[in-house]
Formats: C-alpha cells, structure tokens, sequence
C-alpha cells in the first residue's frame, strides 16, 4: 500500500483520525463547513483551513510563505491528512501545488473531493492519495469511522479511490445519494480555534465569513434543469442517473439553521444560494408562512425564468424576498441552441417588468467570450436589456466549459474550440476572467458590445445615448473611448454601493479585501 497511507492507518489507531480539510480561494465554502461538522457530530478531530480568497476576479497562486504557513497548521493541529475541496476544475493545478508540497514536506496522504474529483476522478488520483467522488458527507465520515476503529477494510470505502501504488488505484462505487437532507448536520460557521485563514503573509485563527451581514445557505441539493454549461446535467445523467438528483430541505430545518446562526451571528440578510429555489406550491406555501414569523431578514433567491410567475412572486415578495438572481446567459438564440436554455427575450422582459412592479431587485447574469454569437446576437441582448426598467444590476460572466458537460461535446464536435479551452488543469482562465473585465484581450468588437451592456444597469447613464453609441461603427473599431467610460460608470457605481452599505453597516473587512483593487475592476 502507499506509504503514507499505511502511516495514516497507524496513526489513526493510537489516537483517532486528525483531519485537515482546506477550502482553496473561498471562504464561503459551504462543502468545508458541513463536511467539518458532519465529522465534528460523531467526535473525529479537524481543523478547517481557508487558503487564500478571490480578490476582485483575480486568484493570486500560492506563495512559498503561503505553503509554508498550511504547513505550520497541519504540524500545530498533528494532522494526519489533508482533504482539498476542489469546487472547479480551474482549481485543479493549484490543488496539485499544495497536494505536492504537504505530500513533500509533511508525508501525510491527501484526500481530493469536490466537482473536479468528481468529474475527473482518473486523472485526480494521479495526484492525490485519494478522491472521493459524489457527496461526501457519509462517505468521509465512513472512511473516519474506519481509521479509527482501525478497521481491515479501509480501501473498501464507498465514494472512495485509493493510489496504493505505482499505476495501481482501487475503485469504489458510489452509495446512494442522499434522500433526507434534513438528516445532515447544519455547517460549521462558529468560529473557535480549529478554524484558519491563510491570507498575505500570515494567517489568522477564526472563521472568516463570521460576523458577515449576508448569511449564505441552500435549502436544496441538484437542479431540475439540464443547462448544457452545468455541472449538475452531468451529475443527473452519468454520475447518479436513474436517481433523484433535486432534493429539498424542510422549511422548519432551513429556519432553524438560520435561528442557530444567529444565536452567534449579528447577519443582516439571508441568501439562498440553491441552483434553483424551490418553487413546488406546497413547499413554497409552508416557507412563505413560517418564515416571517420565525426569522423576519430580508432574503434572496436564484431562479429561473420559466418558474416566475406573480403569484410566486407575490408570495416571495410579501415573505421578505428582496433581491433574485436570474441567469439569462445570452440572446434567445444563442440560450437556446449553446445553452439548452429556451427562454423568448419577450419572457425575460416581462419578467423584468414583473420584479419592478413587485418592488424586487433583479440580479440578472448574462454569459459572454462564447465562440458563437453573432453581431445580431449580441445587438439583440442590448436591445433585450435596455428595456428593464431600473433598479437592476448585471452580472456578466466568461463562459466556462467544464469538463464532462453537454457543452464540451457540443463545441469539441463542432471543432469551435479545443480540448486546451476545457477547464482544468491546463486551464486556469478563470483565475482572472471569470467575471468579466474589459481589460481581457478578447475581439474588439466583443469589447464593444460588453461596455456598452455593462453600461445599462447604471440609470445615471442616459439610455438615448448608449442606443446612439451602439450604431457607432467607428466605435465597434476603436472601442477604448467606450472602455474609459464603462470603467468611470463602474467606479461611480462602486463607490455608491460601498456608501450605501456603510451606512447601513454591511462593509465588512471580507468586502473590503475582495473589491478594493482598482487595477481589476469587473463589470458590475
């Protein structure tokens, strides 16, 4: 067997497993958190480790100070192993540079787990000791039990591949998911010495979303949609096929998470970060009801737009909800036939009329960098977005191809892009594009469009005049006068958002470190 995994079976039999498990350029890490108190529930040692955060869109690599400080921790905490959660597969090469170095300097056995595991399990294991692939919280708490009870039968952990050797891997199936979500533990956000943020040079002790005023959670596990660009279509059709992959919590056990957070926690609001909020009628009822009465904070959803409708909405607005993230990807063409999303642009503009006159901020998303919209395209987008009414914001992405996904097929078969543009261990474009700035070398004319769109959500910014400046062929050509006047529009609108949300005592020191780098400013 591996020798590291022979040490860790011995260790783990004089004193327990001790068990690092590190969040890589996210401090919001819902899997760290749930995993630690999945684990922390049945008396097994860990120590969550944040390593580093995203700064304005842009992912620094790991310094040699930074590896050094991950392993003081692992050496100060006596761990055993290290668990990376790799949440995309753009975090796959970071991944292998703390996996080799801990492997290296410590000689303890790393464990990989998260949607790039899960994805590329072959070629993860060729890295890590082990990956656990699919949900984690019954399979790493199995392979707990297991070393502490210094069980025969280790390599037989389902979810679990082992490296025992040069070339040599064992495989385990995967075990069902898991049915009854309101069975599993609330995640860990309290924060207590086990708890470290490796940031700069040092590194501190605590959580580092404690304290935040928006309260981040999910009330639901999968997707009912097969989005082409999505994870969760592969997931439903070759990870789990034949099984329920949407699931849905309670309403009483999403309420009573939130009580239990704020019994520590001064938040301000709540954000479900589901793929898509649960719109069954009866659940929906049973939340509208029980939510006012027992936690009262303004909340915000994601959804899609063949599930809005203004009874919904209704219900939503008058039970707290105040702001929606709403995906509308691209012109109604290109969501179509790229994205399997076949939404009319006369739908989405409704829709936008709807939140306005229920008082609901629309977050709208919108994905560009695509290799097949067209000039129309990307002029009907504009047009599409010129009519909301304000306020709303955008949020403007750079499409990822994960690998696995619908739209790798499509686009590798089409011979639209390579094999090097899929996201993963060659590909790390998302370190610095993933939302998108003006300053990526991409086609001028792609610049054009993007400026002036990002250029809709501010109301200060005359709509006559931007619809003057979209017939500009000199522009199209020559866009930097468009460049200079987008990045005024974002810097303005940044500084009003930060104002507003002093004043009403939302500027944390998170906000803070994330957005204030004006040399990366994104399209907001």
């Amino acid at each position: 067997m591996n020798h590291r995994l022979e040490s860790l079976k011995a260790s783990a039999r004089k004193h327990g497993p001790r068990i690092g498990i590190v969040s890589t350029w996210d401090v919001e890490n819902n899997a760290v958190r749930i995993l630690a108190a999945t684990l922390r529930a049945k008396g097994h040692h860990v120590a969550e480790i944040y390593f580093k955060d995203w700064v304005s869109n842009h992912l620094d690599p790991a310094s040699d100070q930074q590896l050094a400080n991950l392993a003081e921790i692992c050496r100060k905490e006596e761990l055993d192993m290290l668990t990376i959660s790799i949440r995309a597969s753009s975090y796959a090469q970071s991944a292998r540079t703390l996996t080799e170095y801990i492997q290296a300097e410590l000689e303890i056995p790393v464990l990989w787990g998260g949607m790039h595991p899960t994805l590329m399990p072959g070629e993860s294991i060729q890295y890590a000791d082990m990956v656990l692939q699919g949900e984690g919280e019954l399979a790493i708490l199995d392979l707990a039990d297991r070393l502490r009870d210094g069980r025969d039968d280790l390599l037989g952990t389902e979810n679990m591949s082992f490296r025992t050797g040069k070339d040599q891997v064992v495989k385990n199936p995967l075990r069902p998911l898991i049915a009854d979500l309101d069975a599993l533990e609330y995640r860990d956000y309290t924060t207590h010495a086990h708890k470290y943020f490796i940031w700069g040079d040092a590194y501190s002790i605590g959580d580092p979303m404690h304290g935040d005023p928006v309260f981040q959670m999910m009330g639901s596990r999968g997707c009912i949609y097969k989005c082409s660009y999505c994870y969760n279509s592969t997931y439903k059709a070759d990870i789990y096929p034949g099984q329920k992959w949407f699931r849905v919590r309670s309403p009483a056990s999403m309420v009573a998470e939130i009580k239990e957070a704020r019994s520590h926690w001064n938040m301000k609001r709540i954000r479900f970060d589901d793929e898509v909020f649960n719109f069954q009628m009866g659940w929906l009822e049973e939340f509208c009801e029980l939510y006012p009465k027992e936690v009262g904070l303004p909340f915000e959803v994601f959804i899609e737009p063949k599930l809005v409708n203004e009874t919904r909405m209704t219900m939503l607005r008058d039970a707290g909800l105040s702001a929606v993230y709403m995906g509308i990807q691209s012109s109604e063409r290109v969501t179509g036939h790229l994205y399997d999303r076949r939404v009319k642009n006369s739908s989405i503009a409704d829709i936008a009329q709807l939140y306005h006159r229920l008082g609901i901020k629309p977050h709208f998303q919108l994905i560009f960098d695509d290799p097949v919209s067209t000039e129309e395209d990307k002029q009907k987008l504009f047009e599409m977005i010129s009519t909301f009414p304000h306020p709303y914001d955008l949020y403007l992405f750079s499409m990822t191809v994960f690998p696995g996904s619908e739209l790798v097929h499509k686009l590798l078969e089409t011979g639209l892009i390579s094999n090097y543009d899929v996201d993963g261990m060659d590909n790390t474009r998302v370190f610095y594009q993933h939302r998108v700035n003006l300053a990526y070398p991409r086609p001028v004319e792609d610049t054009f469009w993007i400026a002036l769109t990002q250029m809709l959500s501010k109301p200060f910014v005359p709509r006559a005049m931007l619809r003057y400046l979209a017939r500009s062929e000199f522009l199209k050509q020559h866009p930097l006068p468009l460049i200079k006047m987008a990045h005024a529009t974002n810097y303005v609108k940044m500084g009003t958002t930060a104002a507003k949300m002093a004043a009403n005592g939302e500027m944390t020191s998170t906000l803070l470190r994330r957005w204030l780098s004006f040399d990366r400013v994104i399209t907001t």
